[in-house]
């Protein structure tokens, strides 16, 4: 697998894609992208089945570790990769350390080990049980082990040992792979850490991008992870997002994880990120909303996000939104998500989750269009309108409360 620029340039929106895919000869997966977040390998609310019937195109989904380290034992006696073993074969897969949807519990530490919060507990783990895991996976990518537990209020110790342990880690996952037959044609990808000490930073991806065997890097350690990604400010990352990405070698791949919201996953794209995923559209959907912001026409604005739960839903027989292609909208009104999701019907998070990813992926469509055409900074204007317009009604609703 390769990843190619139509053009090779630093800290500026940027189109790729991937090719030369061993599982799908002939496929080509456009960046910026997001990869679809699972647990345990399932999409949230959304059986194997009815994914077959909405989605109609290979797409790369995330395998955190954290939630599929207990899958290690029988991968290694199943005759087959990961993406067969959890019933999306047609997909690829990409294993990611931890789960960007929950938070990571910061601490905890051991010499030469993390810890993956589990669902039977904590297990500390090195870098050669990380990559036992992953031969057994099999996936098609996946992320060099790394110490992210930092954030933007992380003292220089920590910052310091993060470092110190994603090299180590790098050195023993590098020379695993190459001895590996089993993940020869796997697309690596290393992890920068450092918080947001430029020093660090520099030290960070001066040893772990040299090694032509790595084709993209993760950004880690701008957070902790978890819903509270969502109201993280730009302003926050943006100093040390944008001295990585003028630091970094322009041919790889950049991948942020989390759960940033539109506005500021448009702003990163601006800087040269290719990659993210839709742990931000399971958040949407576990507080029973739906994306309705307008990207189609950047000249409108319209409600960001509808409450399915409100009242006012009850008696609305239209759509969540009027002219959206994806089955819950063709099939079904908001009365009726409303009715599911007030009686806490398994039916009504489906039909959310099935909306939101089917939004969010047309956004990053709108996104690869908006910057052939130059536009990326009227979508931006247009997206942040909105979102800034959500925020004030929220904050009016609780202090009316």
């Amino acid at each position: 697998m390769k990843f190619i620029l139509e053009g090779l340039t630093k800290c500026v929106p940027r189109i790729g894609a991937l090719k030369e895919i061993e599982a799908h000869p002939g496929l080509s997966i456009e960046t910026p992208m997001a990869m679809l977040y699972t647990r345990g390998g399932s999409i949230p609310h959304i059986t194997h089945e009815v994914f077959k019937i909405i989605s109609k195109e290979p797409q790369i989904i995330q395998i955190p570790m954290v939630s599929t380290y207990h899958y290690q034992e029988v991968m290694e006696e199943y005759d087959g990769n990961i993406s067969e073993f959890v019933g999306l074969k047609d997909c690829l897969t990409c294993v990611s350390v931890q789960d960007p949807g929950d938070l990571t519990q910061p601490g905890h530490h051991a010499k030469d080990h993390i810890p993956l919060w589990t669902r039977s507990g904590k297990v500390l783990l090195n870098a050669e049980q990380y990559m036992n895991t992953v031969e057994a996976f099999k996936p098609d990518m996946y992320y060099f082990l790394s110490d992210g537990d930092t954030n933007a209020k992380s003292a220089t110790k920590r910052i310091s040992k993060s470092v110190e342990n994603t090299v180590n880690f790098f050195k023993i996952c590098l020379d695993r792979h190459r001895k590996s037959e089993v993940l020869k044609n796997s697309f690596v990808l290393s992890a920068i850490a450092g918080g947001y000490c430029t020093k660090a930073r520099k030290k960070c991806i001066n040893e772990v991008t040299k090694d032509d065997i790595v084709k993209g890097v993760l950004i880690d350690g701008l957070h902790n992870n978890g819903p509270e990604v969502e109201f993280i400010a730009f302003e926050e990352p943006k100093s040390i997002v944008e001295f990585i990405v003028n630091y970094l070698p322009e041919d790889k791949m950049r991948v942020v994880q989390g759960c940033w919201n539109p506005v500021v996953i448009l702003k990163l794209v601006r800087m040269g990120i290719d990659v993210f995923d839709t742990s931000y559209c399971n958040l949407v959907t576990e507080r029973s909303s739906a994306l309705t912001f307008n990207f189609d026409n950047v000249s409108e604005t319209q409600q960001y996000e509808i409450n399915l739960r409100q009242n006012q839903f009850a008696d609305d027989f239209k759509p969540i939104i009027e002219n959206c292609a994806c089955l819950a909208c063709r099939k079904h009104t908001k009365a009726y998500i409303h009715h599911l999701v007030t009686v806490q019907e398994l039916l009504g998070p489906l039909l959310l989750k099935i909306h939101n990813n089917y939004h969010f992926m047309k956004f990053f469509e709108k996104i690869r269009e908006a910057i052939r055409n130059d536009t990326l900074k009227d979508l931006e204007d247009v997206v942040e309108r909105q979102f800034m317009a959500h925020q004030r009604m929220l904050l009016n609703t609780k202090a009316t409360n």
